[in-house]
């Protein structure tokens, strides 16, 4: 994944992180991950859309490891829930 900005708000009282990435194999198509924050940074939810539209995707570990990472260098400390 090749990400190019990292956004965080506040939508509906819960914390949202954008992060516009592309995938090496489809390098003209631009997306946009959702996560839903916690207060404490604990990704709830994880999402991934193209032109507005909910892709239904399961991010994979090393790409939300990435997501992750990437968010830490622009600032923003987030990390998954490991409860299980």
């Amino acid at each position: 994944m090749i990400m190019d900005y990292c956004e965080q708000e506040i939508v509906e009282d819960k914390v949202q992180l954008h992060i516009g990435l592309q995938f090496e194999d489809e390098p003209d198509s631009l997306y946009v991950a959702e996560l839903q924050l916690s207060d404490d940074g604990i990704v709830r939810e994880w999402k991934l859309f193209f032109n507005g539209f909910d892709c239904s995707y399961i991010f994979r570990p090393e790409e939300r490891e990435a997501l992750i990472r990437f968010a830490a260098e622009q600032g923003v400390t987030i990390h998954e829930n490991n409860e299980t």
